[in-house]
Formats: structure tokens, sequence, C-alpha cells
């Protein structure tokens, strides 16, 4: 693993969190969107409005869906954060990655993608419906 170059690891540790600001937001909007504005959508004739709507018929599923995406990628980001700073800072690097991708998952991967789903819920679930 010492063989991947540090621009590589922290390459793929940014889109892991992109993905996972992804499921994040992609829950919270599906969950909060207005279902007869959807319905309405749908009926105009939106594919993600209609891609939605299927989604939100096994709702169960759905959330499990997103929960596992979410927690694959997490653990994976942290897995790939350790390994970074643990080549760059030794055994503090254990610490310095922990505390740093927590603070960053925190931020740029739940709180700010479900604040931005929650505000304006059909722009991130209709497109959210294709990928999902």
């Amino acid at each position: 693993m010492n063989d991947i170059p540090l621009t590589t690891l922290f390459s793929m540790l940014a889109g892991l969190l992109v993905l996972s600001a992804f499921f994040s937001g992609s829950e919270t909007a599906l969950m909060s969107i207005n279902r007869y504005r959807l319905l309405h959508l749908a009926r105009e004739g939106s594919r993600g409005a209609r891609l939605a709507r299927k989604l939100l018929e096994q709702p169960e599923r759905l959330i499990g869906l997103i929960l596992l995406g979410n927690n694959f990628v997490n653990i994976l980001a942290s897995a790939l954060a350790t390994l970074a700073f643990v080549r760059i800072a030794g055994e503090a690097g254990l610490l310095i990655g922990t505390s740093v991708l927590t603070v960053t998952v925190l931020i740029f991967a739940e709180v700010a993608p479900k604040t931005l789903a929650a505000f304006h819920p059909e722009r991130v679930a209709l497109p959210a419906a294709y990928v999902l």
C-alpha cells in the first residue's frame, strides 16, 4: 500500500466524500419531498419524478440501500484516511486522520448535503432517483 501516491489516496478520499454527501442528501430529499408535487411532476412526464415515486413505494428498501451505500463509503473513506495520515505522521496519524475525517464527514458529507436537500428536495431527489 506504500506504493500508492498520497495524491491518489486523497483523490480517492475526496471521491468517497462526494459519494457520502450524495447518499446523505438523497436520503433527506427523498424522504422530505412533497408526494403530491411528485405525483404532479410524474403525470407531467418527469422521468425523475416517476423513478422517485417508484423508489418511495418501498421506503424500507430505499433507506436500506442508502444506509448501506453510505456506510460502505464512509468505512472505505476511514480506511483510506487512516492509511494516508499514518504515512504522513506515523502513529500520530491515526488520531489526526480520525479527527480530520470525522469533522470533514460531519460538515461536508452529512450536515451540508442534508441542509441543501431539505431546502431543495426536488432539485436533489429527482436526479438522485436516476442513480438509486
